[in-house]
């Protein structure tokens, strides 16, 4: 079986492409001759006319770049939907071509149950074909498993745009750095520049806070160094497609605070798996049983790490996939 496998972002530092390459690694390990062609990328890759089936990431860039290149496909696809299609892009007047792609499409997947929802009130043709498949938490690299608990060390895995509300525990943020400040607090984002506003708005919350960083993009196979330097991995996002940096926090035995919304609600249960917070105060709470509770702190971290094992395997999510593909057999060929 060969697989054209469409995503926006491959070689870029995004979730995107995170998502991609664990995919394709593990159907290549399933014996599923795979291509990818990353649409969103200058660079120009290539891009076969013979095979199997196609399996595309993201419906409205997609939709986008093939309006744009004049590409049409005759072959049979499926079509995985995340965050920004699901609570952003389709609650709008969703367009005719984005439409058209969503009514062919063989098969459709998506992370959660709550995004399984959103498809049904959307559209009961689309919901009867839509499967959930979650992510799966792939670490390729080791970290170390004594961490330091003088003082927090908290990394946010974010690029910087709207959705993410990277500034979102700020005050919280301001509240514990009064507290621990020999050693001090250390609060870095992580993440791609994707909105001009936001990075303005995050060097100047940076300016004035010496605890605070912006450490630009680090590309995913390189994580381990920041890894290494948290004790606390943190979500703010507004809404989420699933946040794959929490689920590789859990895997690694990270304790994980995350802003309560749907998807990470999906992931995390509130201390027995991590922490969950929509106030400063919770947030606070939070990072005080952390930093100060060994024995749950311990406890969280362990069943955290056991769920993501029986859960987010990236074989089973893999299998998933090939089942899908399986329903399509016709062979046909994808054309411009």
């Amino acid at each position: 079986m060969h697989i054209l496998f469409f995503t926006p972002y491959f070689n870029q530092p995004r979730g995107n492409a995170t998502t991609s390459k664990r995919v394709i690694h593990y159907l290549q390990k399933q014996g599923i001759q795979t291509c990818v062609f990353p649409y969103d990328e200058a660079d120009l890759w290539h891009l076969p006319h013979t095979v199997d089936i196609v399996h595309i990431l993201h419906a409205t860039r997609f939709a986008a770049w093939a309006r744009e290149h004049k590409f049409t496909l005759s072959k049979p696809y499926i079509l995985t939907m995340g965050g920004t299609d699901i609570n952003s892009d389709l609650q709008s007047e969703v367009s005719n071509d984005v439409f058209q792609l969503l009514d062919r499409a063989d098969a459709l997947t998506v992370f959660t149950e709550d995004a399984l929802e959103k498809v049904k009130a959307l559209n009961q043709d689309w919901f009867t074909k839509t499967h959930v498949i979650p992510q799966a938490a792939w670490i390729s690299w080791k970290v170390k498993k004594r961490v330091d608990y003088h003082s927090p060390h908290i990394l946010l895995p974010a690029g910087l745009r709207p959705v993410k509300d990277v500034l979102h525990a700020l005050p919280a943020l301001d509240i514990l750095a009064q507290e621990y400040m020999n050693p001090s607090l250390k609060y870095t984002i992580l993440g791609a520049n994707l909105d001009q506003e936001v990075h303005k708005q995050v060097m100047m919350a940076a300016e004035s806070r010496p605890w605070m960083d912006y450490a630009g993009v680090v590309p995913f196979e390189v994580m381990t160094q920041w890894y290494n330097d948290s004790n606390i991995v943190i979500n703010t996002s507004i809404t989420e497609g699933q946040s794959l940096a929490v689920m590789e926090a859990m895997a690694m035995g990270r304790p994980v605070i995350a802003r309560r919304n749907p998807a990470n609600e999906s992931l995390i249960q509130h201390g027995i798996t991590g922490w969950l917070y929509e106030t400063p105060n919770e947030f606070v709470q939070a990072v005080h049983s952390i930093m100060k509770e060994p024995s749950l702190r311990n406890n969280v971290t362990r069943k955290a790490q056991q769920w993501i094992e029986q859960y987010s395997s990236p074989k089973k999510e893999a299998e998933a996939y090939i089942r899908l593909y399986r329903k399509a057999t016709e062979s046909v060929t994808v054309c411009r």
